[in-house]
């Protein structure tokens, strides 16, 4: 008596698999920001009438760097960066200032940063 083997087939059908969905639902979510307005002043310090402005309308930002838990930068103070747009224009202050802020989460890490946006002028005497 000679038995014949049995060969087991197997149907395979092509679906997605929800995990996969997921997974990949989740690694866009990972990447994206959320931006949070900042505070808006009509100037940097106080000014009379008396100014010309010197720029249109200037933006500067910075950003820190986390990796996992480790933080590889921070970003540059509020006050240095104002600071910064306002002497690479050789000014006084800026006027109609405005900020925001956002952070971007990555995979592994995320990005805070903030962004200052205003126009640079000097005070005439």
């Amino acid at each position: 008596m000679t038995r014949t083997p049995k060969i087991a087939t197997r149907e395979t059908t092509v679906q997605p698999s929800i995990s996969l969905l997921l997974a990949m639902a989740l690694g866009f979510l990972l990447t994206t920001a959320c931006t949070i307005p900042g505070a808006i002043a009509p100037s940097t310090s106080p000014l009379d009438m008396n100014y010309v402005e010197i720029s249109g309308k200037e933006t500067s930002s910075s950003c820190g760097h986390t990796l996992l838990i480790l933080p590889l930068g921070s970003p540059s103070p509020v006050s240095e960066v104002i600071e910064e747009m306002i002497s690479s224009r050789g000014g006084d202050a800026l006027i109609e200032v405005s900020s925001q802020s956002w952070t971007t989460w990555y995979l592994i890490g995320w990005a805070n940063c903030f962004e200052i946006t205003g126009k640079v002028v000097k005070v005439a005497r």
